[in-house]
């Protein structure tokens, strides 16, 4: 029974958390200040900056007849992804490599290379984040240059298909999110400070309450000492 009425008066009150909070308040602006200040760090100093460029090809699927030239649509769409597919092979990076001499393996060249379509349209983006702005641009003209021709020497489904509609700009920056970064440092700190002084709470083992004390050791308080400020006073 003790020790239930133990647990009782040792439950903490939101004015409880408020008190541990405001005790601890330094400790929490703190660490929030501490690791936001090593997330700016990491962001505008430590993260190599990212810069990215694209360009667009669309596959178009050519009919001759009388009347005109007309294309099918059909099997246009069913071509893109197969084309898509083509333009990401390790045969057509490895032209890449060659042809700009490129350091890097076409896995490497892969990893930073993004190739999108979508079912609804007939274009495909073909982007590169890269550190060096022009590099980046080299590499997707590279890429689309290197795939048209292969498509276009080997593969008889996708010969002419393949269309450039547009060419890479120098890169734009991409990443690090400076500013996100930053955010998350100042929440993950004030969290870690928060977290600390719970903690720290938690292993001090003291009595707060005349309550606890009766509790623990079945006496009664006869009176306790307030909390109260001593203010010095200034002497004339």
């Amino acid at each position: 029974m003790n020790n239930e009425q133990l647990e009782q008066t040792n439950e903490i009150s939101l004015i409880d958390l408020y008190k541990i909070l405001r005790s601890h308040l330094t400790l929490i602006i703190v660490g929030t200040l501490l690791f936001g200040a090593i997330a700016a760090v990491y962001a505008f100093v430590v993260a190599d900056p990212m810069y990215k460029s694209n360009a667009y090809v669309m596959v178009q699927v050519q009919v001759e007849n009388p009347s005109g030239d007309s294309f099918d649509l059909v099997n246009a769409q069913r071509l893109m992804a197969t084309a898509a597919d083509l333009i990401s092979m390790p045969i057509v990076l490895e032209k890449v490599i060659e042809e700009l001499e490129l350091d890097m393996t076409p896995g490497q060249l892969k990893s930073n290379l993004t190739v999108s379509s979508s079912t609804t349209s007939y274009f495909i983006n073909i982007s590169y984040l890269s550190e060096d702005v022009v590099e980046s641009k080299m590499i997707v003209n590279a890429v689309i240059d290197a795939a048209i021709e292969f498509a276009n020497d080997n593969v008889a489904i996708l010969e002419n298909n393949i269309i450039r509609t547009s060419t890479a700009n120098d890169g734009v920056y991409e990443s690090p999110n400076k500013a996100l970064y930053v955010v998350i440092g100042l929440i993950l700190g004030g969290i870690v400070g928060v977290g600390f002084a719970f903690i720290k709470e938690m292993l001090n083992n003291t009595f707060r309450t005349k309550e606890q004390l009766e509790t623990a050791f079945n006496i009664q308080v006869l009176g306790i000492i307030p909390e109260f400020e001593v203010k010095e006073q200034k002497h004339e």
